[in-house]
């Protein structure tokens, strides 16, 4: 029997994509120095914006997890 599939928040794939690329928009604006219009910063501020939409999918997704769990638990107390 295969093994049921993760909540997104449990998934260390999608922690790792939102920790990457907040590390590395973080290096690349160190990085730049002095702001720019080069490529560099354009990398920078597009890993940071990766990491501003990951991190709202993930906690919308464990909010939504939490108000799951806690919904089945209401129902197993009967009410």
């Amino acid at each position: 029997m295969p093994s049921p599939r993760k909540h997104p928040v449990e998934q260390p794939v999608f922690r790792s994509l939102m920790l990457t690329s907040l590390f590395l928009g973080i290096v690349l604006l160190a990085l730049n120095g002095p702001p720019s219009n080069g490529l560099v910063s354009v990398a920078a501020l597009v890993l940071l914006a990766v990491f501003l939409v990951s991190f709202g999918l993930y906690w919308l997704a464990w909010v939504l997890r939490e108000h799951e769990l806690w919904r089945e638990g209401r129902q197993d107390q009967g009410e």
